[in-house]
């Protein structure tokens, strides 16, 4: 529920502001370029929803949002036009959460602990498609594209062996990591602060999820899915 209200927000601020925006250069025709190298800062939350992450919350503590956690990210946009762009991207983000037991505790009835980590390295172009022209004085964007992430999954600590006929806790590493296809699309509204520079705030919701192996062969898919609220600097060129 709160994922599909904050994208109706979001949709709907930025088609408030496309209408309302002056669309009069603030700046000159300096500001009128549509190239630009732009830099993030932000907070992704996963979606945390398939079969890996379901199991693991039947039994461990924890949910998606406990991996919510800071990611940087840098775009180059490449104008074909006074309203369109192609815009490359590269975004690095690690979640991690430690997580017990849920029903089960040691012989001196404290938690067993272990530390879940995910890594996610992402390369994306998107098109975009900018509301009013680049030298307005408010310019909202939104844009769809596609993307290859990379990700590492490590669970580190201690765990329970149920096989033995008395069951023992022991210490170790699991790992896998790989490479999957998918898509995102995005919204968000930059506002002009000089000849070159401006500021901007961006909503990004991602797709993608991929099978498991190595140390968690047999586990389902992992999802790669969430959403970014970010922030940044411009520089047009």
């Amino acid at each position: 529920m709160r994922r599909t209200t904050l994208t109706i927000l979001a949709t709907a601020a930025v088609l408030l502001l496309a209408t309302a925006a002056d669309a009069q250069p603030r700046y000159g025709s300096n500001y009128g370029s549509n190239n630009a190298l732009r830099f993030r800062l932000g907070l992704f939350t996963p979606d945390a929803d398939s079969t890996y992450w379901n199991d693991n919350f039947d039994v461990f503590t924890g949910d998606g949002e406990d991996f919510e956690d800071g990611t940087f990210g840098i775009d180059f946009r490449y104008g074909l036009g006074r309203r369109s762009s192609l815009m490359f991207s590269g975004d690095v983000w690690e979640g991690q959460h430690d997580q017990a037991y849920r029903d089960y505790v040691d012989e001196r009835g404290r938690d067993i602990f272990h530390s879940t980590t995910l890594d996610i390295a992402s390369l994306g172009a998107a098109y975009v498609i900018n509301f009013t022209g680049p030298g307005a004085t408010v310019q909202p964007y939104a844009g769809i594209g596609g993307a290859v992430y990379f990700w590492d999954l490590e669970e580190s600590g201690d765990f329970i062996d149920f096989f033995p006929q008395e069951p023992e806790i022991f210490t170790t590493t699991f790992k896998d990591n790989g490479e999957a296809y998918g898509w995102y699309w995005l919204v968000g509204i930059e506002f002009p602060l000089g000849p070159r520079w401006g500021a901007f705030a961006e909503a990004r919701w991602q797709r993608a999820d991929d099978d498991l192996s190595g140390d968690f062969e047999g586990l389902g898919k992992v999802d790669l899915s969430g959403r970014t609220i970010s922030g940044g600097l411009s520089w047009r060129f």
